[in-house]
This record gives structure tokens, C-alpha cells and sequence, in this order.
């Protein structure tokens, strides 16, 4: 899924929403691509936990891909780095 614009308190919610309808079809792996975000939250980070939780429940694996130094300081500062999969550029292969 690709995402944009600022993901914040004020949308997180529905985000996450958007994010746990994409794991209803059991995907092996579902890639949240940051790169036209231009503002990620603390709601947005605790969203994406969230989501990962989720996608962990049911064997899915989440790859947040482009995320920026923004993005990624917000994970960072959350502790969320070292529990998401996080790609500065595009997902691995395979």
C-alpha cells in the first residue's frame, strides 16, 4: 500500500483501518510504502504496530518501504525499528 500526505493522530485510525482490509486476503507480504509521506506521527507509528500485530496473527509479513529520516526517527523514537521491517529504499527481493 502506498501511503501520503501526514499521518497523524487525526487519521491513524482510519489508516490502520485501510491497512488490516489489505491483510483480509492472507497476503505473504504487505509492503506500506512511506515514500510520499511527508509527516509520520507517534498515532501513525502505534497504527502501523498495530497493523503489524495483525499481519503477524496471520503469517503476513509487513515491510514499511522509503521511509524517510522523518518517517524513520518517528519509528525510531518509538522503539518500533527493531520490531518493524524498515527499508529505507524499495523491499528486498524474495
Amino acid at each position: 500500500m502506498r501511503l501520503s500526505g501526514e499521518i497523524t493522530a487525526h487519521n491513524a485510525a482510519r489508516i490502520g483501518d485501510d491497512l488490516r482490509n489489505a491483510l483480509r486476503s492472507h497476503p505473504r507480504v504487505v509492503e506500506i510504502d512511506l515514500q510520499r509521506v511527508t509527516y509520520l506521527g507517534s498515532g501513525g507509528g502505534r497504527a502501523l504496530l498495530t497493523v503489524l500485530r495483525a499481519a503477524r496473527v496471520g503469517g503476513t509479513r509487513m515491510i514499511v518501504t522509503h521511509a524517510g529520516a522523518q518517517a524513520r526517527g518517528t519509528l525510531d523514537r518509538l522503539g518500533l525499528v527493531g520490531v518493524l521491517d524498515v527499508c529505507e529504499g524499495a523491499a528486498p527481493e524474495g
